[in-house]
C-alpha cells in the first residue's frame, strides 16, 4: 500500500514537473486575406490611342488572344510585329500571341510592338509589351511543383474597361443646344479649351442664379433649363442639384463633356425619418481633351477647379484623399470665384473660408454614385 502511495505521488509530481516546464503555443488566429481593390481606373478613363480592351487564354494551344482599342481620331487600323518580323495589320484590334508547347525546361519570351493608324495615315506613337511563358519543366528541374505560368512581364499599353464618353449621359436635344447657343455662346467664344468654356459657362451661371440660392419647390423637377428659366425669372430656387445639373447641360450642349456625381451616406431608413452619417450634395466634372484629364467644378462653392501643387487642376477622387489627408490638404488651391466684383482668386484651402463646408461634404466616409450608360 506504502509503496503504491510513493507511485502515485511521484506520478504527481512529475505531471507537475511537465506541467511547468511546457512550452504553451498559442491557437493562430482566424485569418482572411482581404485584397485592395480600386474601380478608379473605370471611374475617370482618359482618352488612349493604345489600350488593351480583353486579355485571353487562346480557345487551343499555349498563348493569348488581346483585343485592342483606339481613341486616335479618325483611327483607321493597328500595326503591329512580334518579335522583330514583318508589320501586320489589324481592323479589328484582335492580335494573337503563342508560345511553343515543346516541354523543355527554358522560358520563351514575345515582344509584341504597336501602334494606331488613323485613316489620313497618321500614326500614334510605338507601344511595347513582353509576354513570357515559363513552361512546369523550368520548375520541376529545381525540384518544385508548380504549373506553367504566361506573364505581361512588361507594357505600356493601360488596360481600359470604359471609355470617356460611357461616363456623360446627359444628353441636349437641338432645342437644348439651340437655348444654351443663345444663352452661353458668347461667353466661350474667345476661349480654346475645354475647361476654359466650362469656367466661362460656370461664371455666367452663377452671376444670373446666386441672387435666387435656397430650397427648390417640386415644381423645380423638371428640366434643367427649364430649372434655369424659373430660376432667373423669380419663380423658383435653386440649390446644388439645381447648379450641377443646369451646369452639366449647359457644358454638354456646347461641346464640353460634362457629368454629375451625387453623393450621400445612408446609414438606415425608418417610416419617420432618413438617418445620414454624410450629407446629401451634387457635385460635376468636366473632361478637358487638351489635358486629358477629368477636372472638379463645382458650382455651389464658386469653385471653378482645384489644384494641388506640383500637379495642377484635379479630378473629385483625388480631391476627396487629399482633403482627408493632413500633409496634402496644405497642397490645395482652390479657384474661387467671386460673383459680386466678377474676380478670381486661388486661395490655399486652410486659408479658406470654404474649407469647414468642404471636409464637411468630402468627409472621409462619404459616399460617391456616377452614373454610367450601358447601352
Amino acid at each position: 500500500m506504502r509503496t503504491q502511495t510513493w507511485v502515485c505521488l511521484a506520478l504527481l509530481l512529475w505531471a507537475a514537473l511537465v506541467t511547468a516546464c511546457r512550452v504553451d503555443h498559442p491557437t493562430q488566429p482566424l485569418t482572411k486575406i482581404v485584397e485592395l481593390q480600386s474601380n478608379e481606373a473605370e471611374l475617370y478613363p482618359q482618352r488612349e490611342d493604345v489600350a488593351i480592351e480583353s486579355l485571353d487564354r487562346t480557345p487551343t494551344g499555349l498563348g493569348v488572344s488581346l483585343k485592342f482599342r483606339s481613341d486616335l481620331e479618325g483611327f483607321g487600323y493597328f500595326q503591329y510585329s512580334i518579335n522583330g518580323l514583318a508589320n501586320q495589320k489589324s481592323e479589328s484590334g484582335t492580335v494573337t500571341i503563342t508560345f511553343e508547347d515543346n516541354h523543355k525546361p527554358e522560358s520563351q519570351k514575345a515582344a509584341l510592338h504597336i501602334h494606331a493608324v488613323s485613316a489620313t495615315e497618321k500614326t500614334s506613337k510605338d507601344y511595347e509589351m513582353i509576354i513570357g511563358y515559363f513552361p512546369k519543366e523550368l520548375y520541376e528541374k529545381s525540384g518544385q511543383t508548380a504549373p506553367g505560368y504566361v506573364i505581361v512581364q512588361k507594357s505600356d499599353i493601360p488596360f481600359v474597361s470604359s471609355r470617356v464618353e460611357d461616363w456623360i449621359v446627359d444628353r441636349p436635344d437641338a432645342k437644348d443646344k439651340e437655348f444654351a447657343e443663345k444663352t452661353w455662346s458668347s461667353v466661350v467664344q474667345n476661349f480654346a479649351s475645354p475647361r476654359e468654356k466650362a469656367q466661362a459657362i460656370a461664371r455666367s451661371i452663377l452671376e444670373s442664379l446666386n441672387p435666387h440660392r435656397g430650397i427648390p419647390s417640386d415644381q423645380m423637377k423638371t428640366t434643367p433649363f427649364e430649372q434655369y428659366r424659373r430660376a432667373v425669372s423669380g419663380l423658383d430656387h435653386v440649390w446644388c442639384g439645381n447648379l450641377a445639373e443646369i451646369f452639366v447641360r449647359a457644358a454638354n450642349a456646347l461641346g464640353v463633356p460634362a457629368r454629375l456625381i451625387e453623393m450621400h451616406r445612408i446609414w438606415s431608413q425608418g417610416k419617420k425619418f432618413e438617418l445620414r452619417t454624410a450629407e446629401g450634395h451634387a457635385t460635376t466634372e468636366i473632361f478637358d481633351d487638351q489635358l486629358n484629364r477629368w477636372v472638379w467644378i463645382d458650382l455651389t462653392f464658386s469653385l471653378l477647379g482645384m489644384e494641388l501643387e506640383g500637379y495642377g487642376l484635379i479630378q473629385m477622387a483625388e480631391l476627396h484623399r487629399s482633403l482627408n489627408d493632413p500633409e496634402k490638404i496644405k497642397l490645395l488651391y482652390g479657384l474661387e470665384y467671386d460673383i459680386a466684383g466678377k474676380t478670381e482668386k486661388r486661395v490655399n484651402v486652410p486659408a479658406s473660408d470654404k474649407k469647414s463646408s468642404l471636409l464637411n461634404f468630402f468627409k472621409k466616409d462619404q459616399t460617391f454614385r456616377y452614373t454610367q450608360r450601358i447601352q
